[in-house]
């Protein structure tokens, strides 16, 4: 590749597909990632809603909560035994403020409107996000995120789900100090408690729900509707059961562990870190603690440290830390698994790797790691019965072309997955090597990479003295260069929109520099491409949270740029700022929820004392 002189530039294009078409499948269980990563599933598979987040089992039936971000969003149910479809209920939010706000979306013992989409019921005006769970008689109750409630739905005679009753939750105030020091969500709407777990308490009398944005947990009796609200620390991701049903405890997403709560004296017992110590003036990334499972027969609870690529055991009695488990995928590897989803089953801990579509089998006694088993994209929850393990994956097998000029963010389907784990001891090694060589983590690719990167370094070091790095993005690679001649035919004239005429900069860069044609990148939207591109990685909160703010369900634009979260720091009750007038900021500190492990370019660059201008 020829240079005319010692200053190369990069060009990145970013947004709702970036640089390529959306990671596409093959066939249902094969599909390649626009990061090159294969994904080859194994066991039953079935197709589910865009982005599921959370599962159910009751009886012989698993249910799967899908929060993607398109208007619709659901709670579909299928048989446990061979993943047949047996129906669901579905929930509708449009722009409307007043659907949104808690006092038109909450109504104690209103039923289902009796309006259906495919057969299936439909409850408007209401949202859904990553909290669901079985109660003792069957009946389901799932979490309303920006609805601000908890549904109780039950099942039909013809396999469907409709609403039973709607218990309403609000906001509660958190102290100045605790973090993220002021409300975090859109400040122009009304103020949420914003659900987003459950659990059923042992008598089946109370549900207990983590409000995320009020730092808050609130015990519901689900006879009464009578609730009381308890501060639990910042951010609350998960609620659990723990000390044979003594305890609650909750996962701080946005803190450095959790919150143990004594639950019939309705108190608080302490907190446990299990990540490092973060305030006001830090600039390290968070651990964020996510997925609780609780060890059976014991008083310990499995915390995921989603950003530390790590599992830590919490003895909930003597409140401390007491095991942890390297959840990377090889020694020294960097961070980027993000386990978020735990189940323990049959003296075995299964741990859901979002960032490396597979699941991972620890032995509870030795804590050494027995299998991988691969799935699909972005595995966020787990669930065992019996000899089956139930994954379901966010992202599924990708979205193929969007021909139709479809919305990247919405229009790829997750997968509900059933392994039977009777037949995970014979395949242990064959699924392990499969998922370590998807990723391309076998210890043949990476000496192969090693040698490579080795070779492309020393030659860009003798070659280039200064890199100029411009950022484009909300375009397409099509959009941009699909009539390019140069492109060839990696560009797809049906999908172009511009050309020299609207971007003479592009066009001359593309004529007098490098044009990658066939280059993708992981990172449907804007919000994961602000990431992607800075950090080569997205934080567990950007990938789950974005669906929240893209589809106008309460929350703001998070996607890893500063902002101020001092207490009464100038400029902090202006959310917008980031748009506006960056100097309004003032002093700013790390919104370390939103942050990779590894943080930026730019820390990297500071920390090898090399040189750069902003």
């Amino acid at each position: 590749m020829p240079y005319k002189n010692t200053c190369a530039i990069a060009l990145a294009l970013l947004g709702t597909i970036a640089c390529a078409q959306a990671a596409g499948p093959a066939a249902m269980q094969t599909a390649v990632l626009p990061s090159g990563r294969l994904l080859t599933p194994i066991g039953q598979l079935a197709q589910t809603l865009n982005f599921p987040t959370q599962l159910a089992i009751s009886g012989g039936s698993v249910a799967v909560l899908t929060g993607g971000a398109s208007k619709l969003q659901g709670v579909q149910r299928f048989s446990a035994g061979n993943l047949q479809t047996q129906g669901g209920v579905l929930t509708l939010v449009g722009k409307d403020k007043k659907q949104t706000a808690p006092g038109a979306t909450v109504a104690q013992g209103k039923q289902g409107d009796g309006r259906t989409h495919d057969g299936e019921e439909v409850i408007h005006g209401q949202s859904l996000f990553q909290g669901l769970v079985a109660g003792p008689d069957g009946t389901l109750y799932a979490t309303g995120g920006n609805s601000d409630d908890l549904l109780a739905l039950g099942a039909q005679a013809n396999g469907g789900l409709h609403l039973l009753r709607r218990y309403p939750l609000q906001w509660q105030p958190f102290p100045r100090a605790q973090y993220p020091y002021q409300y975090a969500g859109n400040w122009q709407q009304t103020r949420h408690f914003y659900p987003d777990s459950v659990v059923i308490g042992p008598s089946g009398r109370h549900a207990y729900v983590a409000g995320m944005l009020a730092n808050s947990l609130a015990r519901i009796d689900l006879h009464t509707g009578q609730t009381d609200d308890l501060n639990v620390g910042s951010d609350p991701f998960a609620v659990t059961l723990a000390d044979g049903g003594r305890k609650l405890v909750v996962s701080n997403w946005g803190g450095n562990g959790v919150t143990i709560i004594d639950r019939v004296a309705w108190r608080v017992l302490g907190s446990v870190p299990t990540g490092p110590v973060l305030g006001p003036h830090s600039f390290a990334a968070g651990a964020h603690p996510t997925a609780l499972a609780a060890h059976p027969g014991t008083p310990l609870v499995w915390v995921a440290d989603a950003n530390l690529d790590r599992i830590v055991a919490v003895d909930t009695r003597r409140l401390k830390a007491v095991r942890v488990i390297d959840d990377s995928p090889y020694h020294g590897a960097p961070p980027g698994s993000y386990p978020d989803a735990l189940a323990v089953a049959q003296g075995k801990l299964f741990v859901a790797n979002a960032g490396n579509n597979d699941v991972a089998v620890y032995d509870l006694g030795s804590g050494k790691r027995t299998a991988l088993i691969p799935t699909a994209w972005y595995p966020t929850a787990l669930a065992a019965q019996g000899d089956a393990l139930f994954v379901a994956s966010a992202k599924g097998m990708g979205g193929g072309p969007n021909i139709h000029h479809q919305w990247v963010g919405n229009f790829m389907q997750g997968v509900l997955q059933r392994i039977d784990l009777r037949e995970l001891s014979a395949h242990a090694a064959q699924w392990t090597q499969t998922a370590l060589s998807n990723n391309g983590f076998s210890a043949a690719q990476r000496q192969q990479r090693a040698a490579e990167n080795t070779r492309a370094t020393a030659w860009l070091h003798g070659h280039i003295r200064h890199v100029v790095f411009i950022l484009r993005e909300n375009k397409t690679f099509d959009e941009d260069f699909g009539k390019y001649p140069a492109a060839g035919h990696w560009a797809d004239p049906a999908l172009n929109l511009y050309g020299p005429r609207e971007l003479p900069n592009l066009y001359r860069m593309a004529d007098h520099g490098a044009l990658f044609v066939n280059f993708f990148a992981d990172g449907e939207v804007t919000s994961q491409g602000h990431q992607w591109t800075t950090a080569g990685s997205d934080s567990d909160f950007i990938q789950r949270t974005w669906p929240l703010y893209y589809s106008d369900r309460g929350f703001v634009a998070n996607s890893g740029w500063s902002q101020s979260l001092e207490p009464d720091a100038r400029g902090a009750r202006n959310p917008y700022a980031i748009y506006k007038n960056l100097s309004a900021l003032g002093h700013w500190s790390n919104p370390w929820i939103t942050y990779p492990a590894r943080l930026f370019l730019f820390n990297d660059l500071l920390a090898h004392k090399v040189s750069f201008e902003d």
